[in-house]
């Protein structure tokens, strides 16, 4: 599989989801980091999500994408559970319950402030 539309794109039989060119990074706070180690009511946008290691969950990013865990989109953690398992988060108009191995999965860049 090569496309699946003009925002997500997935590498041939990597697993892998990248940022497509089009998308400015350069207002984000650092480097990617995994949703899982973004700060509580902290925004992010979506950069890539990939497979997790160790060949289980080959198709996470395509359930994730499912979700509308797409490259370019803003995320926001909204709450953990008490021994950060799982994770309340945001994406689009829906809020999630991930597993910190999920979004572990989910590199973000962190934005100070998100324009809506």
């Amino acid at each position: 599989m090569s496309e699946t539309d003009s925002h997500l794109q997935l590498g041939p039989m990597s697993a892998v989801l990248t940022l497509p060119d089009q998308i400015d990074v350069a207002d984000g706070a650092g480097g990617p980091v995994r949703l899982s180690d973004l700060a509580t009511m902290a925004d992010g946008r979506i950069v890539a999500i990939h497979a997790p290691a160790g060949g289980g969950g080959a198709d996470l990013p395509e359930r994730l994408g499912e979700l509308g865990f797409l490259v370019g989109e803003r995320v926001r953690v909204l709450a953990r559970a008490p021994f950060g398992d799982p994770i309340a988060v945001r994406v689009g108009s829906g809020t999630f319950a991930l597993r910190r191995a999920e979004a572990d999965c989910v590199k973000v860049v962190i934005r100070d402030t998100l324009t809506r």
